[in-house]
């Protein structure tokens, strides 16, 4: 102890004068907080003024706390220092926080000075440096500062600020401070949290009562938010962590906004207190002058804006004075004296909050104090307000009972008269009186004749129900009942709309000739059967010689002939089966025998069948008829699948001769494609033969709009049966592949192209580009290349004017085949092009590799990229990549204008579509 006193004394020497000017204060590891505002010296000085001469040593020219709130400075914000000896008497140095109390300070600065007034150390922050870069994240300027140990130094502080707004400055330790900061931030996000749902159920009960002064009150509370927000920091610390300047920007506007919703809450109060008084009309002048000044605000200077700010919240306070003064003369209303001293508490909340001196007043715990009793007032003038809302629904519901009893002696005597049938009950069920019309819809004479027959009322569960009860006259009606709260009901008779329901519901699910259950029924009822693991055959009879009965004797006829057959069939079919005609030639028999007694079953409905004979007024038919059986046992398998193999084996039963009976086998399958494969490869290559083929012509549009392109593909077809449309190549190609027909027909489509132009030169001129597919047989063809060159040189086409394209899956699996043929179409000058791009995993490596003049996004990216974002980016991906190459890009599948737009904006070359066109009959479209 001994040794720090004597350490103290020498200290004291050695500084001198100024130091006795001024005693030292002393930290110590255990000093937590400390306020220094009013053990700081001032002095008030211009903003150019350094550290070093600020003269420390000079006391005379230093002010006390109280003398800088009387000083007056004239001229731009000056700096205000602050100055004051601070002896650490621990060993070791000590890190301690300054805290000042303002956030929207300008430029704040700390310094250590020795003796002679030299710096040792500073900090510097400004407000313009964004709150993330500064080196200690706060909402507030927060400088450290380390004292040597053992040692007394001058501590000064630099603030920008007017003199009589000297920010607090406080002394913290770095655990201490974090740990209030984090509790003022929590508190402080209540109070903001709760003002907000103050603000919406002030603007709920406003939209259920149709209360101006409930909105104004919800106005005024979003206000106090925004001031909260920002007067806090926690704006700054939230909302503006990149750009803290716009919350000192704001703090003007917000404190005019909370004066604007304050004056209108005002006068809305005193019209809700005073009405036709001519403080309603004082109270609206008064709102129109703060909406003015609202507007002329951002034109005012600074020292003007604060000036006019504080005039208008004292003339506020004064006005508020004034109505509340009014309102305590006036004649009581219900709380209106509870209401009274909330409306005081308000509009003091509001004065403090924008009052330009509000500094000394919420600093540290004191703020937090003001927020929290701001909230409480909130809620407590919402609470009051609802009271009387509530209270005047009460009175309204009061008055509304008194009238109950005549309101509904009215509403009998008009539903007496009107055209539905309505009763009226007692509280034991009983019918108490009806009406005229319900005793029509009763066939009764009488109410006496209803009670008797229904003593206890008709007993329905609920408050609505469908009811089939006896009418008197012995008829079964379907009525609708429905009662209402006050033991009034109302009736209906809905027989005919029954009867109608059933019926529907019975076509729903039945054949409506025969009367058997339909395909979409007998399909539920396998599948059913299927799920729960029952064994499960189903027969399915195929007829012939219905379409002769239809010819001869008429639609009726047929439609008689089938009647009679399955009004038999289904008695000599076994009774736990399921019968059914699902399509007009088959009928169906679900059952759960074994194969074995299932074709037995279908034996003898055969037999049946060659035996019937349908007479009508011309002749007597017969039909023919043929069975397939498929059987399931305890494997999985589908209704569909089911049904599928039945008829495979119909299919395979017609094939062995009349009344015909086959159960389906593995080994049906593979016969059914060969014989399918086998009638493909004969039709091809009749059809390659007797060059019996369809082109057609699909359009693609160029997206530039500078160029008309006119250009097409064309679409190589099989004719198809009768009416029927052409069959796609889809559903031959595997066929004609296997039976070599693809190539030459690759061929003979080239040649047509060319013949065409050639007899019309003139839509060769026009033409900007055909295109042309080629399958994998062309790209195993060497001599196609020397084909292609003979055919160009006697053709008025131009090379560039074809583009042949090949399916990316052929381009991948040959892919040398692919690379020759497209190398050697582009030294002819022919354009080539990968079509589907994207259906593999190698599609960016083909672009890459191959001599390519366009691809072809195919369709399933494009037709998603609206709904899927990912299909989006891969279409774009295509086209970046493209264009890096040198490649054209085509979108397949455009069906839609807004995806058409979006390709173009992506810089798509071509699209393809529906939107563009579909695709139609080439010779006939030329003709």
């Amino acid at each position: 102890m001994f040794r720090y006193w004597l350490v103290g004394l020498l200290l004291a020497l050695g500084l001198g004068q100024s130091a006795a000017a001024q005693e030292p204060l002393t930290v110590s590891p255990q000093t937590s907080r400390l306020m220094l505002n009013e053990y700081l010296n001032y002095r008030v000085v211009d903003k150019s003024l350094n550290v070093e001469n600020i003269a420390v040593n000079e006391p005379q020219r230093w002010l006390s706390p109280s003398q800088l709130q009387d000083h007056n400075y004239a001229g731009e914000r000056p700096n205000v220092w602050g100055v004051i000896p601070l002896f650490n008497r621990s060993n070791a140095p000590l890190t301690f926080h300054l805290k000042f109390g303002d956030p929207y300070l300008e430029k704040v600065g700390v310094y250590l000075l020795d003796k002679e007034g030299q710096i040792t150390s500073q900090s510097i922050s400004r407000f313009s440096t964004p709150i993330l870069q500064r080196k200690y994240l706060s909402h507030e300027q927060v400088l450290p500062v380390t004292i040597p140990a053992n040692e007394i130094v001058w501590l000064a502080v630099s603030v920008q600020q007017w003199p009589e707004q000297m920010p607090s400055v406080s002394l913290w330790q770095p655990g201490d401070l974090q740990l209030r900061l984090q509790q003022q931030q929590t508190a402080l996000g209540v109070n903001a949290g709760i003002l907000i749902l103050l603000a919406l159920a002030a603007a709920t009960s406003a939209r259920l009562f149709g209360s101006r002064l409930l909105i104004a009150f919800g106005t005024l509370t979003l206000a106090f938010t925004l001031s909260l927000l920002l007067h806090s920091g926690v704006w700054i610390t939230y909302f503006t962590p990149y750009s803290p300047d716009i919350a000192a920007v704001l703090k003007g506007y917000i404190s005019q906004l909370l004066i604007v919703a304050l004056s209108w809450f005002i006068w809305e109060w005193s019209r809700f207190r005073f009405k036709l008084s001519r403080f309603n009309r004082i109270g609206y002048s008064v709102m129109l002058i703060a909406i003015a000044m609202t507007i002329l605000l951002p034109w005012l200077p600074e020292p003007w804006q604060l000036a006019l700010i504080s005039w208008e919240i004292n003339a506020l306070l004064l006005w508020g004075g004034v109505v509340v003064g009014r309102s305590l003369q006036k004649q009581p209303v219900s709380g209106h004296r509870w209401q009274t001293a909330l409306m005081v508490l308000t509009v003091l909340s509001a004065w403090l909050l924008v009052s330009p001196r509000y500094n000394p007043i919420w600093e540290g715990l004191s703020g937090l104090l003001l927020y929290s009793g701001l909230t409480l007032v909130t809620i407590m003038f919402l609470l009051a307000l609802e009271r009387y809302r509530l209270s005047r629904l009460m009175q309204r519901i009061s008055h509304l009972k008194q009238n109950r009893k005549a309101l509904r002696r009215r509403l009998w005597r008009l539903l007496k008269r009107t055209g539905e049938g309505w009763f009226q009950m007692n509280s034991d069920g009983s019918i108490k009186q009806v009406n005229r019309q319900m005793m029509r819809i009763l066939a009764a004479h009488s109410e006496e004749q209803i009670r008797a027959n229904w003593p206890n009322g008709f007993n329905i569960d609920g408050q609505r129900q469908l009811v089939s009860i006896e009418r008197l006259d012995g008829r079964k009606v379907w009525l609708d009942i429905e009662l209402f709260t006050d033991n009034i009901g109302r009736i209906a008779d809905v027989t005919k709309r029954m009867e109608a329901e059933v019926h529907l519901n019975f076509l729903a699910h039945h054949d409506a000739v025969t009367g058997l259950l339909n395909v979409r029924e007998f399909r539920r009822l396998l599948q059913d059967r299927l799920d729960k693991k029952k064994t499960s055959s189903v027969t399915i009879i195929r007829l012939t010689g219905l379409q002769v009965i239809a010819d001869q004797a008429g639609s009726d006829g047929r439609d008689q002939a089938i009647l009679q057959l399955t009004l038999s069939l289904q008695q000599k079919a076994p009774k736990s089966a399921r019968v059914a005609r699902i399509s007009e030639t088959e009928i169906a028999l679900l059952s759960r025998e074994d194969e074995q007694a299932a074709f037995a079953q279908a034996h003898r409905l055969l037999q049946f069948c060659r035996e019937f004979r349908f007479s009508s007024d011309k002749r007597i038919f017969q039909l023919t008829a043929h069975a397939g059986i498929s059987y399931s046992a305890d494997e999985d398998v589908a209704a569909s699948t089911l049904m599928r193999q039945a008829r495979e084996a119909v299919q395979l039963a017609m094939q062995q001769g009349d009344y015909r009976v086959h159960s389906y086998s593995e080994a049906d399958q593979k016969r059914l494609i060969g014989q399918a494969e086998a009638e493909w490869e004969t039709r091809l290559k009749k059809a390659l033969r007797e060059e019996d083929w369809q082109l057609f012509s699909q359009p693609l549009i160029s997206t530039s709009k500078s160029e008309d392109k006119h250009c097409f593909e064309v679409l190589l077809r099989l004719p198809g049966s009768g009416s029927d449309e052409a069959i796609a190549p889809q559903q031959f190609l595997r066929s004609a592949l296997r039976a070599g027909v693809m190539g030459k027909a690759d061929r003979w489509l080239v040649r047509e192209v060319i013949e065409h132009f050639n007899e019309q030169p003139f839509q060769a001129n026009r033409t900007w580009r055909c295109h042309i597919n080629l399958s994998a047989q062309s790209l195993e063809d060497v001599d196609f290349i020397r084909f292609l060159e003979q055919i160009l040189k006697q053709s008025v086409l131009q090379p560039e004017q074809l583009m042949f394209e090949v399916a990316e899956p052929d381009a991948d699996k040959y892919f040398d085949e692919t690379y020759r043929l497209f190398k050697e179409l582009q030294g002819l000058g022919v354009g080539t092009a990968l079509d589907q791009f994207g259906t593999g995993f190698n599609s960016f490596r083909l672009m890459r590799q191959l001599p390519l003049t366009q691809i072809k996004v195919n369709r399933f990216w494009v037709q998603d990229m609206l709904l899927d974002a990912v299909d989006a980016e891969l279409v774009a991906s295509c086209v970046r990549i493209a264009k890096v190459l040198g490649i054209e890009v085509c979108a397949v599948g455009v069906e839609s204008d807004e995806a058409r737009i979006k390709l173009t904006q992506l810089g798509v070359d071509y699209v393809q579509g529906f939107v563009c066109g579909h695709p139609v009959e080439w010779q006939r479209q030329e003709k």
